[in-house]
């Protein structure tokens, strides 16, 4: 009798056991999917690591800078998704904007917004700079590298809300 009630403890502690390991693993791998999927939702993600990756390389902005604009303004062949008007500003500067929104508190908003996205979409590898910051920018930098972004609160020329997007490389 106290073997029969031995094996059916020990094959109740088995289950357990795996039903554990399962569980653990499933809860593992949703917290990873979840991490990942954060960045992977963010559509300008995979462009804004390219662009970085470009401003760490000894050639910098060289391959995706393309043909002149007016002023010192040159076409990329690298635009970041759901941006427009993304362009180059001499060799160092990238600069895109975003959808144009309704007022100025709009604009703020999507600022800090998209200031959680860039911080979200390099997972940890750059940080804010409030010593920096302005009441109209958010500087973000990266924890080690040459290249900034400020996230600017604008108008375009026809007085629309936009927040600018500037990548540099400082020196």
């Amino acid at each position: 009798m106290r073997l029969k009630r031995r094996n059916r403890l020990m094959v109740a502690a088995a289950r357990f056991t795996n039903v554990l390991i399962v569980t653990g693993v499933a809860a593992s791998t949703a917290l990873s999917f979840a991490q990942g999927s954060c960045a992977e939702a963010i559509s300008y993600c995979a462009e804004l690591k390219e662009l970085n990756n470009y401003a760490m390389s000894r050639q910098r902005f060289a391959p995706i800078i393309g043909q002149p604009r007016s002023g010192n303004y040159r076409e990329t062949s690298l635009p970041l998704t759901g941006w427009s008007n993304c362009a180059f500003y001499g060799t160092n500067t990238y600069t895109c904007d975003s959808a144009e929104l309704t007022s100025r508190e709009e604009a703020a908003k999507a600022q800090q917004r998209i200031a959680q996205e860039i911080l979200s979409c390099f997972d940890g590898t750059w940080t804010e700079a409030p010593d920096q910051m302005g009441p109209d920018f958010v500087v973000l930098h990266p924890k080690l590298g040459p290249a900034s972004i400020t996230l600017n609160l604008g108008k375009t020329d026809t007085k629309v809300h936009i927040v600018s997007l500037i990548l540099f490389v400082r020196r």
